[in-house]
């Protein structure tokens, strides 16, 4: 039975998808950062500041680069497997580590912006001591660790049918 042209380009457009989601995200967090609207205006300063403010901007820059151009390279590797090189893929597989890394990449950055947001704050805007600031951030390494862990399994089960299908070819 042939395929239908939805279910041909299926991983291709649902990653395209993740990428266009995360670019909308990307253009909201940008505005977050230059609004000059209390309490969006702190977040500049937190960023200047250094310290943990510095976690608020590594994931800002990594929200555009892999939500946007790594999902947007991602679709178009899909694209290439499926109609270049006329690949049958295994899409459950595909799917499963799509959700794991889609969801993993953006819950991992969001925490990481959060806990730099707060960190900046109470080190940059309230001056408070090293080791409040620590102790305020200490919670949230670990989970931080845990949702990296999963985006990184995500990533390795999403890209498994694409490097067997290169290694075919």
């Amino acid at each position: 039975m042939k395929e239908s042209i939805h279910e041909k380009y299926k991983i291709h457009r649902m990653v395209k998808n993740a990428s266009i989601i995360n670019l909308s995200i990307s253009i909201i967090w940008t505005f977050l950062i230059v609004l000059p609207l209390e309490p969006f205006s702190i977040l500049l300063r937190i960023i200047v500041g250094g310290g943990p403010g510095v976690w608020f901007l590594l994931a800002y820059l990594l929200h555009l680069i892999i939500g946007y151009v790594g999902f947007t390279g991602l679709s178009f590797l899909y694209y290439l497997i499926e109609e270049k090189w006329e690949t049958k893929l295994n899409n459950k597989f595909i799917i499963g580590g799509f959700y794991l890394l889609f969801i993993g990449v953006n819950i991992t950055l969001i925490t990481l912006a959060v806990a730099g947001a707060i960190g900046g704050y109470y080190l940059n805007i309230i001056h408070a001591p090293v080791e409040d600031v620590r102790s305020i951030l200490e919670p949230m390494v670990n989970p931080i660790r845990m949702l990296s862990l999963i985006t990184i399994i995500g990533a390795l089960i999403f890209l498994v049918p694409a490097y067997k299908a290169l290694i075919r070819k």
